[in-house]
Formats: structure tokens, C-alpha cells, sequence
């Protein structure tokens, strides 16, 4: 695997988190209202929190984008990560919790995860 290919696929994942976390940062509880999230879950400090910790992945992979070979372990932490949104975001829908919209952008975040997990178990990362 080049690094290229790694720049490209981790600034991808930075764009793709902070398209999905400034407006659960910046605007919570309508985005919460949005995938069906209602009652103490919707609260304002916890979505914020979710945002910031939605983009601060983002800044993570945009680091791994710059230099793969340094930063390899953030996409391993990314890749677990990016698992467990998949199995929150499907439990709660089959759960009957939320609605369809946010398991349909964790979708995202299982290809994100699949090609991280290449990324990571391939034999080399040329320079």
C-alpha cells in the first residue's frame, strides 16, 4: 500500500468526520432530532461532546493523511472506534431507538473501518 493511497484514504476519513461531527457539535439537539433521538440522550453537553470527539478523530486521521508510517496506531484506534459506532448505531435502530439516517451514515463509518483494517495489515507502506 503507498502512502499515497494512505493520504488520500485518511484525508477522505478527516472530511468524512467533520462533515458528520460540527453539526452534531454546533447544532445537537437538531441533529439528534433529525436520527430520532429524543429525551436525556439529545442532551446539548453530551451531543457536544460526541461533536468534538467527532471531529477530533477527524483531526487525528488528517495527521495519519500526513504522515502514515508515524501515525499508523491512530488508525488502529480509528478502525475500533469506527466499529463501535456501527454496532451502537445498528443496536439502537434494530432496538427501535432511532430512526433508519444514522445507522445509513454509520454505513461510512464500516467502510472507513474495512479499509483502515487494510491499511493497517498491509506488509508495507512505501514512502
Amino acid at each position: 500500500m503507498t502512502s499515497a493511497y494512505a493520504r488520500k484514504l485518511f484525508g477522505s476519513a478527516a472530511v468524512f468526520n467533520w462533515l458528520a461531527g460540527l453539526p452534531i457539535l454546533f447544532a445537537g439537539r437538531e441533529v439528534s432530532a433529525l436520527v430520532g433521538i429524543v429525551g436525556a440522550p439529545a442532551s446539548l453537553l453530551f451531543t457536544q461532546i460526541a461533536g468534538l470527539a467527532i471531529v477530533g478523530f477527524g483531526w487525528g486521521y488528517w495527521q495519519v493523511a500526513r504522515a502514515p508510517d508515524e501515525t499508523r496506531a491512530i488508525g488502529g484506534l480509528g478502525m475500533v472506534l469506527k466499529l463501535g459506532v456501527v454496532v451502537i448505531a445498528f443496536g439502537n435502530w434494530l432496538a427501535g431507538t432511532i430512526n433508519g439516517l444514522l445507522p445509513a451514515v454509520a454505513t461510512g463509518d464500516l467502510i472507513y473501518a474495512l479499509l483502515f483494517w487494510r491499511f493497517l495489515t498491509s506488509s508495507e507502506v512505501e514512502r
